[in-house]
């Protein structure tokens, strides 16, 4: 008999482990052909990407401390992003309420906005770009460092690089 009344395959194995082994093989030989193609585990090529990051307010001296060059880490995984590519420095963005109720926009003395342009090498899928198996998607909240500080910022685009 293949399996006995103790469930066991040619009465030395037990069936469950036997197809635990099996998918754990399956699953393997999954992930190495996966990384073997260049696909990587999530799928897509690696490709190059500029990732914008945004903030609408950050002190002056932090804004100082940020370079052409530097490199750029996602500041909650350490997960190095890529190197800063670009840097475009405007009036603050503060929202507050006129006399009247209104949101208006203003600007804070010795506050800044800030665009990041940051090149970063990924994989693409219908949400965003994968860095390292995890996403990175237009108006998701990410805090980054650059040049030593930690800025919260917001992503606000992403395109291929060369376009």
């Amino acid at each position: 008999m293949i399996i006995d009344k103790e469930a066991k395959l040619f009465g030395k194995i037990n069936i469950i482990d036997a197809l635990i082994v099996i998918a754990v093989i399956a699953l393997v030989a999954f992930g190495a052909y996966q990384l073997r193609s260049g696909r990587g585990l999530i799928g897509g090529e690696s490709r190059e990407f500029i990732l914008t990051f945004f903030t609408e307010e950050i002190e002056d001296w932090a804004v100082e401390g940020i370079r052409t060059g530097d490199n750029v880490f996602d500041h909650l995984t350490g997960l190095y992003l890529g190197t800063v590519e670009s840097i475009r420095i405007d009036d603050s963005i503060v929202w507050n309420a006129d006399q009247y109720g209104n949101t208006v926009r203003s600007t804070k003395e010795g506050f800044s906005s800030m665009e990041v342009r940051v090149r970063v090498t990924g994989t693409t899928r219908e949400h965003g770009v994968y860095i390292a198996g995890n996403r990175y998607g237009i108006g998701m909240n990410r805090p980054i460092r650059a040049g030593g500080n930690a800025v919260f910022t917001r992503i606000s685009g992403l395109r291929e690089a060369g376009q």
